[in-house]
């Protein structure tokens, strides 16, 4: 399992301004707001990224459970009693300054439809992933793949799996025909570690999962572009997600 700490706050260093004092002046003032803003603004941040790690529901990203009575898309081929009902919520290119857009929801077949427009103007990403941390899902010592059994627009997808305390996800990428439902079976060991779209070292646990997730980036499992990713809108549904 791969960890990433948490950025530590210096008095001083790059980006932090260092404060020569002196008595009276605006120099000072200036200085002690400038210590404070950025003093405030770490905080926030580390807050923030702290939040989405521990829990999945944050505010700020937009959560969406399922609708329908807590009814959702199964995880099937695990133990975990949660994985038969999952709730997902969003997280777009938005939380850095993107202006992407995207929504999750649960059909009345009781699979999951994740659609939104990609703008890469300042952007680049769209996921939907599922909510809690606490626990793992469950997946069996000896499994080997993931299938997902999805219909989608000819666009190039990545499933996601994440574990509590690591700042990395897991990721392999899949892309449905336009109009078509496809299986798709993806090797555990074949998910690469990334953080902030590049392939970081790691190892994956499967038992140590706790959630999973479906994006949609500009850069693909290696760290490389998606050559079938650009502006406008986009549309997946996912129809079943299978742990062999």
């Amino acid at each position: 399992t791969l960890e990433q700490p948490a950025p530590a706050m210096k008095a001083s260093g790059a980006g932090v301004p260092a404060c020569t004092w002196r008595r009276g002046g605006l120099a000072t003032a200036a200085c002690v707001a400038a210590g404070v803003v950025i003093g405030v603004g770490a905080f926030l941040l580390a807050g923030f990224a702290r939040g989405i790690r521990e829990d999945g529901e944050d505010t700020a990203v937009r959560a969406a459970p399922s609708p329908g009575e807590g009814r959702g898309l199964v995880l099937e081929g695990v133990t975990a009693e949660r994985a038969r009902s999952l709730r997902w919520y969003v997280i777009d290119d938005q939380v850095m300054g993107g202006r992407s857009q995207s929504a999750v929801a649960t059909t009345d077949e009781g699979w999951l439809a994740f659609a939104g427009t990609i703008n890469t103007n300042g952007g680049g990403f769209c996921r939907c992933r599922t909510a809690g941390d606490s626990e793992p899902l469950g997946i069996p010592r000896g499994a080997e793949a993931i299938e997902v059994t999805a219909e989608g627009d000819g666009r190039q997808y990545t499933l996601t799996l994440h574990a509590k305390g690591s700042w990395a996800s897991w990721e392999h990428d899949f892309r449905p025909e336009p109009g078509a439902v496809g299986t798709f079976a993806l090797p555990l060991r074949s998910f690469k570690a990334s953080w902030r779209g590049r392939v970081v070292p790691g190892t994956l646990t499967p038992s140590d999962v706790t959630a999973v997730g479906v994006g949609h980036s500009l850069n693909d499992m290696y760290g490389g572009p998606n050559l079938h990713f650009g502006d406008g809108p986009f549309k997946i549904t996912v129809r079943g997600l299978k742990v062999v």
